[in-house]
């Protein structure tokens, strides 16, 4: 049977909201603009993306600048202030004046440079220290983990080379970097020949090497095989930390093998860790997702009895149980119970809430909703959106969704590729 709100009890469901009152005129059109307020940028799946211009430099050189010292002093500070494309036009000052850029603060500027997808400017850096310079392991390291990070390895392998060639060695810091691309690309395959190959240069896996290709074998190769790699792991006298027995415990949940998670997690007092939230919130997760309820009661009560306090992800997982259960009452009572504790949720704690009230139909209240969420810091991302959307249009509502989807560039959240397709069938036919 379908559950009917009124509007008027927003107030009563939401009492968190005070100075902002759900109905206020933030908002030019719909509840989602909000314009006045500035997100904090943790909260979104979809940070808003900060434009860095080129053109204008913030800071002039005097002729008293052009030493070493002040060069330096211009490029930390740029770098501090996340100016990049800045601090490499001072970067590019200093060479061309003969100085000699420092490795420490171009490691910091590649980072930088890379963090704003400007790959080639990046490299262009690495290009001035090894005419100028005198790159170190960690320079390579830095412009391999950029390219890693935008699924170029291509590209990575060259620089790998590169560095080989002016003689140096990669470390097992490179490796990792590799093999951790590789394992999130689903190339585990691959990710393994890097891992030989490692052992081919007598480099000494760490405990993140292993954690890695546990956390991969387990999700592509099975349980049983990531037990083998924990188990060489103790072989080599590497000690797992909670990092390394929280993807075991992982992998037996996804497996199904809920009672050997559990019985897993017993054992590690004896082995010297004690359990953490992550431990208990994968465990919730599993219970929950086969409906026992009882089971997911008494691990969170065992929780509080470890001194374990739940997080927002261990709410956020409850929540979202509750509400794919229909018992959306229960899940606003337990939104307003981890507020009361102090902790803030998140995208992944309101989207749940927002479905559920798109399921009876009330995207009016969802939009309101998505209005109490912004007030209180926490910026909608693609998703929320994309699920208000879809709601809009299986009830009609087409010419509402065309605006809100037009809307949605500047709200820091651009459509995707395949939601464009779905609007313009859902809204033409």
């Amino acid at each position: 049977m379908a559950t009917t709100f009124s509007s008027e009890l927003l107030p009563q469901l939401f009492p968190y909201v005070t100075q902002a009152k759900l109905t206020s005129n933030c908002h030019n059109i719909f509840v989602v603009r909000c314009r006045g307020h500035i997100p904090n940028e943790s909260k979104s799946r979809s940070p808003q993306k900060v434009m860095v211009s080129t053109e204008a430099r913030s800071t002039q050189l005097q002729p008293h600048d052009s030493t070493e010292p002040n060069f330096l002093k211009l490029l930390s500070r740029s770098c501090k202030a996340a100016k990049y494309n800045e601090a490499l036009y001072f970067l590019e000052c200093m060479v061309n004046r003969g100085l000699k850029p420092d490795v420490i603060l171009c490691t910091k500027l590649i980072k930088g440079l890379f963090s704003l997808k400007n790959a080639e400017k990046a490299v262009r850096v690495m290009h001035i220290l090894e005419q100028y310079g005198e790159p170190d392991v960690f320079v390579y390291n830095a412009v391999i983990s950029g390219f890693c990070k935008v699924n170029k390895t291509n590209s990575a392998n060259e620089v790998l080379s590169r560095m080989r060639v002016r003689g140096f060695s990669a470390d097992v810091v490179t490796y990792n970097i590799m093999i951790g691309s590789l394992c999130n690309r689903g190339k585990l395959g691959l990710a393994l020949k890097v891992f030989d190959q490692l052992l081919q240069d007598n480099c000494k896996p760490t405990v993140v090497t292993y954690t890695i290709l546990i956390e991969a074998t387990a999700l592509e190769g099975g349980i049983h095989e990531a037990m083998k790699l924990l188990d060489e792991m103790l072989r080599k006298g590497l000690q797992p930390d909670m990092y390394t027995y929280n993807a075991i415990i992982r992998g037996m949940c996804r497996g199904g093998l809920i009672d050997q998670a559990f019985h897993f997690v017993r054992s590690l007092p004896a082995k010297g860790c004690k359990p953490d939230v992550i431990s208990y919130n994968v465990l919730l997760r599993a219970l929950l997702n086969q409906g026992k309820w009882k089971d997911g009661e008494k691990l969170v009560a065992e929780m509080f009895s470890r001194d374990c306090e739940p997080n927002v992800v261990t709410y956020s997982i409850l929540i979202s149980c509750l509400c794919r259960d229909g018992k959306l009452d229960e899940s606003l009572n337990l939104l307003r119970v981890m507020k009361d504790k102090g902790l803030n949720p998140d995208t992944y704690t309101y989207d749940p809430l927002i479905s559920a009230f798109c399921r009876e139909g009330r995207t009016d209240l969802a939009l309101e909703f998505m209005d109490y969420m912004i007030c209180n810091g926490c910026l909608p991302d693609i998703v929320n959106y994309n699920t208000i959307l879809s709601a809009m249009c299986k009830n009609g509502n087409a010419n509402q969704a065309l605006e809100l989807f037009g809307d949605l560039p500047q709200m820091g959240c651009p459509p995707d590729g395949g939601k464009l397709w779905l609007w313009r069938q859902q809204t033409l036919f």
